[in-house]
């Protein structure tokens, strides 16, 4: 019992296990286009900055998680992003479903 209690501790403490960062390209999954707006990809490198591309620009712009949700700050919006359990986000009717390339 010890021992399931250390690993369930050490598995809160690691990044990857309560989605606490994102890493590498998201492609979008079926076009990335719902109602007129498009995200051509999302760049995620190390600390809680991204890149959007976006209509052919690219904002750099901030992120957190907050549980299964991705959160980024885009020109004074804030667009909420779900975590999906195959690793892949979506951004609902708006944006679409993205999974890393």
């Amino acid at each position: 019992m010890k021992q399931i209690t250390i690993a369930l501790l050490a598995c809160l403490v690691v990044a990857g296990c309560g989605h606490h960062t994102l890493s590498g390209t998201y492609l979008p999954k079926g076009g990335g286009v719902g109602n007129g707006i498009a995200m051509e990809k999302l760049e995620f490198g190390s600390g809680d900055q991204v890149i959007v591309t976006m209509l052919e620009q690219k904002f750099q712009v901030s992120y957190k998680i907050d549980g299964k949700h991705l959160l980024l700050s885009l020109n004074g919006q804030q667009l909420v992003f779900d975590i999906l359990d195959d690793g892949c986000i979506d951004g609902g009717g708006n944006f679409g479903k993205f999974c890393k390339g």
